[in-house]
């Protein structure tokens, strides 16, 4: 009788464990979002093709909610080898690719659709070369989304709405001149400090795709949610390099085919839930001001000297880089 519950017991454990032990490759994937997320939805339909793709031989073991490590933190790990995959923004990214600040430029694209078609032109190679210099294959991006200012203190209708406010950022010099151009007071400050340093009113406002807004409950302590639009987040994927090149030719064509189709649905998905998901919060009674501006060229004016310093700096050439892509698909 042992015995056989010992057997049973076996074979539930095996029929228990995941896909992920019977393939001969397991990569691991970090991102930031919770298991809702579209980061999430779309790591799956990654996994999902992969395994059909390579006919179980290769598989993906997805840790969300930054499982692994936070911000930086995860493309640094990247780097090292200790992650396998990330999905991450350009903020953390250019922590260790510095080029990718260039993608925090404000007001740089018009919509989504010309975002992508930019980043996926031959002019913004020169990103991916940059990845590949510091250790990490760039796989391609994924849709974060617009970043909106959320704050306690009013509405922004107007540019000059914004003066004087102090607003969380994550560490990037682009951002930070940015919010001064604007007329704020910037302070940079981990993403798991935020709600509470909103909370305690060290920090008046934050900016983040509205999906963050609401799912980090931001709106509990920043009423007043504006869709000032300033840098719509193409959100790179970056592999491991030195784990890149280890697979066979055969195998990067299928891990990047699974990639690039899974892509298209996580970008799909993703619009598609900041879309409506907007709409559903405030049907649901939630107590929150929402502002649409319906003109910003008054806030691209206010802007137009970040431009200035970058396109004369260090960023001179991915800027230059991006202005060219603009301009391309733009014809």
């Amino acid at each position: 009788m042992k015995r056989l519950l010992a057997i049973v017991l076996c074979a539930l454990l095996v029929l228990g464990c995941s896909s992920v032990a019977f393939a001969d490759q397991v990569f691991t994937v970090h991102h930031i979002g919770s298991m809702t997320h579209p980061y999430q939805k779309g790591a799956e339909y990654f996994q999902q093709l992969l395994q059909e793709y390579s006919n179980g031989e290769m598989d993906l073991d997805i840790f969300g909610s930054n499982q692994l490590a936070a911000g930086a933190k995860a493309v640094e790990g990247t780097q090292l080898g200790t992650i396998d995959i990330f999905i991450e923004n350009p903020m953390s990214v250019s922590n260790v690719v510095p080029s990718f600040d260039a993608l925090n430029m404000p007001y740089l694209f018009d919509s989504a659709e010309q975002a992508f078609a930019m980043m996926d032109s031959e002019y913004c190679k020169v990103f991916a070369e940059d990845c590949e210099a510091h250790g990490i294959k760039l796989l391609g991006y994924w849709y974060n989304g617009w970043r909106n200012i959320s704050n306690s203190k009013r509405p922004i209708e107007k540019v000059e709405d914004l003066e004087g406010l102090t607003i969380r950022i994550a560490e990037s010099q682009v951002f930070a001149d940015m919010m001064a151009a604007l007329g704020m007071n910037a302070v940079p400050l981990a993403n798991s400090e935020v709600f509470t340093a909103l909370q305690m009113g060290t920090v008046d406002a934050q900016e983040n795709p509205q999906n963050n807004y609401i799912n980090n409950k931001y709106y509990e302590v920043n009423r007043y949610f504006s869709m000032t639009r300033h840098v719509f987040s193409v959100e790179p994927v970056g592999m491991n390099l030195e784990l890149w090149n280890s697979l066979t030719p055969e195998e990067q064509e299928t891990l990047q085919k699974a990639f690039d189709d899974a892509t298209v649905y996580a970008r799909d998905l993703a619009q598609t839930t900041e879309t409506n998901q907007l709409q559903e919060f405030l049907d649901k009674g939630a107590d929150i001001v929402v502002t649409y501006i319906d003109d910003l060229t008054p806030f691209q004016q206010k802007v137009a000297p970040v431009y200035d310093k970058y396109r004369n700096g260090d960023l001179g050439v991915y800027v230059q880089a991006l202005e060219a892509a603009k301009a391309a698909v733009s014809e």
